[in-house]
Formats: C-alpha cells, structure tokens, sequence
C-alpha cells in the first residue's frame, strides 16, 4: 500500500512535469563500488547493503526501470572501472535518466573527474545524479558544497594511498612479497605465501628456457619449442589456475605464443637464482594504475631465500649474451663472437663482413670506426681479419688454456690468483691517481669559482661575463664530479674484483675436450678478445683473448699461432694469442 506521503509526492511530481515520468523507457542507474580499503568498514560498506539502501531510495521516490551497476574491490581513484564505463555506455547512448550512489565516494575519489561526471557529462545527456547520504541531488539547486565533498573525498584517497604505500614500504624492507605474482616456474609454499617453492608443473620450463638460450639458439627458436610442445603462456596458464582476468587473457590461437618481452624477463630475474628482490617497481601516482621500475638503489635484496632453478654460470651467461645481443643476420644466424670482438688500438667493435653469395672463408671483421670513417673525425686503420682464422686461432688457444688448466690445476689456481692480486692492485693505484688528479682539479674550479664570483660582487664584472666565463668551467665541473663519484666506488669495491679462478676451474670441469666452437662454449669461456693491426714489417698480428673471470691466461707455452696468406700483402701472416 502506497503511504500518504509517497503518493503526494507522486502528484507533485506529475504535477512539475513529472521528473520521473522521464523514467519511462529509460534507465535508473543504481551504481555501487567497494574498494579494498572499504572491505575494512565492515558490513555498513558492502556492495548488499549498497544495493539495499538504493533499491530502497528508489522505490520510495518512485525511479522506475532500475539497474544495477557494480565494481566490487576497485579503487575510486581510478576511473577504468569495469561497471562505472558499463554505465558511462548506457549513459552516452542516451538510456539513463538518473543516476543514484549511496554518497559521492561511491563515484569516485579524484575529485576533477568526479566533478566532470556531475556538472558536465550528467548535464549534457540530461541525466540526473542523487547522492543520497550526502543530499546531492542536481534536480535541486542547493549543491554549492558538491565539489567540497569531492576535494575531500579525493583527500582521503591520498591519505589511504600513503598509508598502504607506508605499509607496503615496511613489508618489503623484511623481504615479504607486496607487489607482483609468484615468478613463473614457482609457486607459493601453502605454509608461508612469502617463501617460493618449485612448481613441478613449469619448473623445467624455465630450465629449458635458459639451456636453450645459453647455447645460442635464437628467440624464435626457443618460441618454436614452446609451441610445438604446447607450453601455456604465463597469462593463459595464471588464468587456468586462478580464473583471475587481471592481465589481458590470450586469444585462442596464442595459448603457445610466447612474446619475446616475457622471455627476456623470465631470462633476467634474479628470483632463478634463489634470492628474493622486493621494491622492484612503483606507482607513478596514487591516481593511476601504472607503474615504472625503481632504481637499483631503492630495492631490497635477500639472498638465498629458496631453491634456486638456474645455477650462476648459466644466468651469468644468460645475462652476458642480453647485454650483446645482435640482430639475427640476413641468413637468421647469430654471428659466434657477436659482443666480444674488439678493436684493440681504438676500442671499438669488430663487426663481420660478407657479401651476398660470398663463401664463408671469405668473411672478415674490421674495426668499427673504419667502416664509419666517412662519419668519423677519428680515423682508425682497418684491423682486418679473417673469420676463419680467427675461429682456428680461438679454437687452439681455447684448447691450450683447458689442457693447462686439468693438468696443472693447482698451480692455476695459484698463479691466477697472484696474477689477479697485482692487477687489481695496479688497477687500485691508477684509480687512486686517477681521483687524486680529479679532486685537485676540482679544488682549483671551485677557487676559480670563488674569485669569479667576487669580481661580480665587486662590479668588476657583468652577469653576463659572469655566465660566459663559468660555463665551460660548470660542464667541466659535473664531469669531474661524476667522474670522482665513479672513482670511489669502483675503490670501494676493488676486493671484489678479484679473479674468481674457482669458478673458471669449475666451468673447465664440465668440458671434457672441445674440438668445436659453438656460440655457447665460445661466450661461456671468452670475456673478449681484442685484436690488432697488422705490423707490416713483420707480418704478424696480435690477438689479445681475455678469459671469464681469469683474463689472460699464461701457460708458459710458446703462444698460440695462426698462419694465413693475406693477399695486400703477398705473404704468409702470422696471428698469435697472449
């Protein structure tokens, strides 16, 4: 039975024009939105009591033709809610007559938008919005405090966010996971969801991942094994599991395809190692949804915190071979000293040459910084080399350093170390030097400075000749100051630049012999290798190859030759190692 004031409010209404015979073929909306931080409120903030209190709202007003549009745990800070543009659709389509939220937060918390929703969108479509915990209604002309109500619900928003933000901040520094899914490969510990244990679905996956890629295979290849064998993508086997559509679900026809951008993330996580890294990434802002990496400096490290997957000479390979990839050449090859080739009188990178159709012992590198001589004011000789000498060059040496290695392990691992010692020692010393230079230099700027600027003070100088004398001196000045900072670091550091000979030794006894070159022993063994100019007079070429984590490695040995006619010169060439 309608009451007495329900209908006399119905007439009035009839009598105005009637407001809610606009309802007539057109949509109530009723929207209600919880965030995460209202689940907190309790029982007065879930999404049934929001559905109650408006349902009810619009019975006893009389709103007709109601629909529901709900986002259950979405922040109101963001607008890319999935029921607030369901509705915003219908809106913009000229279906809705009003729209009714239990108070103005439950639109939204950034008070900009919120105010675009209620003074300009609504308006332009006609449609009538009802706050009913906050008397908000714009059939009336009494909402003066409206956009007050905003600002102050987007200030609670920003108050939450650096409380979460705080909190997050305080889990991570104790190592917890705060932010991001278990790395794949992994899974939570049902006992302890911060500790990571080997999932036994995809575990091997990740194996198979870097053993392909450490061995050369190229990124499309390792696609091809992907899909040939069926393996789910991250987002479509996170789906399976979880039912969970926060990342975009692959089509059908790309349950397999795997991007290169996951592959290159799997292949640089450092949680394959066994160690944790909180703080990766931050939001750009409280109102948006994206996120950019931190520095290195802002993220916390704990090592050994779970069972590794991959050992550290494959990630460090794996690592070592991202930092050089090339592009694939026009046969789809990956060339086998790609990253490691250097010039060894100006620095630059060797790069190979062959022409279409030319057979393989006529390629040959050349210095970087001749082929780009026509661009260059520094001009540098061509350095050129046969590929084919190289590899037998490479491949002798390679042969001669593991030879020495398992028959004089000992003494190796001695006189590496010593070998390691002085070099770090006299690399210690010219830095030193090197910063001692600087801060003199530094020192002489900033009393320069000093007198500069007292002229000025003193009228002896305009601002103008102020800026133009200190110009050059400020650009020289950051130079030096980023220089030194360098300096002091790399000093700080210099025992852990030590030559790591246990690892080299260890990474010798997984190779019995090696009568071959392949992409993965060569970047395996081989740090670079510098080669230099032919000396005319003696036709002999140096070539300098500096092992991992060794250098140079010295047998005592005649060194390693290569003999090769070189047609500008009409004679035998010989290229040695050292």
């Amino acid at each position: 039975m309608v009451k007495w004031h329900q209908y006399i409010t119905m007439l009035a209404c009839r009598r105005k024009g009637g407001l809610n015979m606009l309802q007539a073929g057109k949509i109530t909306a009723l929207y209600c939105r919880l965030s995460q931080e209202d689940m907190q409120a309790g029982e007065s903030e879930s999404i049934q009591n929001q559905k109650l209190i408006l349902q009810r709202y619009a019975d006893e007003h009389f709103f007709l033709n109601t629909r529901f549009f709900v986002d259950d745990g979405f922040s109101g800070v963001s607008f890319e809610r999935e029921g607030l543009q369901a509705m915003l659709r219908e809106v913009e389509a000229g279906n809705v007559a009003t729209v009714i939220t239990k108070d103005l937060s439950r639109l939204g918390r950034n008070y900009l938008k919120t105010g675009e929703l209620i003074e300009i969108i609504f308006p332009e479509y006609d449609v009538r919005y009802i706050a009913i915990n906050d008397g908000v209604d714009t059939a009336r002309e009494d909402n003066e405090f409206t956009p007050l109500r905003n600002w102050f619900n987007e200030f609670y928003a920003r108050d939450t966010s650096k409380k979460i933000r705080a909190v997050k901040q305080a889990k991570a520094q104790r190592g917890e996971r705060v932010n991001g899914e278990v790395p794949y490969g992994y899974i939570a510990d049902p006992n302890d969801r911060n500790h990571l244990i080997p999932d036994p679905e995809t575990a091997h996956i990740v194996k198979q991942i870097f053993a392909m890629y450490v061995r050369g295979d190229r990124m499309c290849e390792i696609q091809n094994w992907l899909r040939d064998n069926e393996v789910l993508t991250v987002g479509e086997l996170r789906y399976r599991r979880t039912g969970s559509t926060r990342h975009p679900r692959p089509q059908l026809n790309a349950w397999y395809t795997w991007p290169d951008k996951t592959l290159y993330d799997i292949l640089t996580r450092q949680e394959y190692l066994g160690h944790t890294i909180t703080a990766k990434t931050c939001k750009v802002s409280y109102k948006s949804k994206k996120t950019r990496k931190n520095p290195e400096d802002k993220r916390y490290f704990f090592p050994n915190t779970h069972e590794p997957l991959i050992d550290e000479e494959t990630f460090a390979l794996a690592q070592k071979r991202i930092a050089t990839r090339h592009r694939p050449t026009k046969s789809e090859e990956i060339d086998l000293f790609s990253g490691l080739l250097f010039c060894g009188d100006c620095g630059y990178k060797m790069y190979l040459q062959k022409g279409a159709g030319t057979p393989e012992r006529k390629h040959a590198y050349t210095c970087g910084n001749y082929r780009n001589r026509a661009r260059n004011d520094f001009l540098c000789t061509t350095h050129y080399i046969r590929k084919s000498v190289l590899k037998e060059l490479v491949l002798a040496d390679l042969q001669r350093v593991l030879a020495y290695v398992k028959e004089h392990e000992q003494e190796f691992v001695r006189t590496a170390a010593e070998c390691g010692e002085q070099a770090a020692k006299k690399a210690l010393a010219q830095q030193r030097k090197e910063l001692d230079k600087a801060e003199r230099r530094m020192d002489e700027l900033n009393l320069l400075f000093r007198k500069l600027y007292e002229d000025m003070a003193l009228g002896r100088l305009s601002n103008e000749q102020f800026a133009l004398l200190t110009s050059g001196y400020e650009d020289e000045k950051a130079a030096l100051t980023k220089r030194a900072a360098e300096l002091r670091q790399e000093i700080d550091t210099a025992a852990e630049r030590g030559a790591d000979v246990k690892r080299f030794v260890a990474l010798v006894r997984r190779y019995s012999e090696i009568s071959e070159l392949t992409y993965e022993n060569v970047h395996e063994f081989i740090d670079r290798i510098l080669v230099h100019e032919l000396d005319r007079e003696t036709n002999t070429r140096k070539i300098e190859i500096f092992y991992s984590f060794v250098g140079k490695v010295d047998s005592g040995d005649e060194p390693t030759e290569s003999i090769s006619y070189f047609r500008q010169v009409g004679a035998d060439v010989k290229s040695f190692a050292v």
